[in-house]
């Protein structure tokens, strides 16, 4: 029988576990083949990951939390500021690629105009890069006045 002191949170569970079974699910397979894999009815699964209209959402047995860990390739359940994921025992944990992100800067460097900050937070890493920028110069065109072009040439 359910606490009914904790129906709020065991709804608030519930959509939770649902929602991110849908996001895994969405784009990868069918329901279907989902609840095929999790061992359960389709309709079944559909009261998952979807609310009644009621507004309400039944609450998956711990099972197909089990299962989707086990059986659906990197899905990984957060609530409560948790992560439940599963690792088999033996094997060593697969890190995540180191991911790059690529900027473009068109501009010449100030010699000594760079700078690198790094923090170290639990969990991850944060880098902070600032770069000075050469101004160009304002110089007067023929047919413009004076001051309103840039001029290309850096050097001179």
């Amino acid at each position: 029988m359910a606490n009914i002191g904790n129906s709020g949170y065991q709804q608030e569970f519930a959509k939770a576990l649902g929602n991110a079974l849908w996001q895994y699910i969405d784009g990868r397979m069918g329901q279907a083949r989902a609840a095929e894999i999790l061992g359960v009815r389709r309709n079944r699964l559909n009261y998952y990951l979807h609310d009644l209209p009621n507004g309400k959402r039944k609450e998956p047995a711990s099972s197909v939390l089990y299962l989707a860990c086990t059986k659906f390739p990197g899905f990984a359940f957060e609530h409560g500021g948790y992560r439940l994921k599963a690792v088999k025992l033996g094997e060593k944990r697969l890190e995540k690629r180191s991911e790059q992100l690529a900027f473009s800067f068109y501009r010449q460097i100030k010699t000594g105009k760079v700078n690198v900050k790094m923090k170290r937070p639990p969990g991850r890493i944060e880098l902070s890069l600032s770069l000075g920028a050469v101004t160009r110069r304002r110089v007067a065109g023929p047919s413009s006045p004076k001051g309103s072009r840039f001029s290309s040439d850096l050097n001179g």
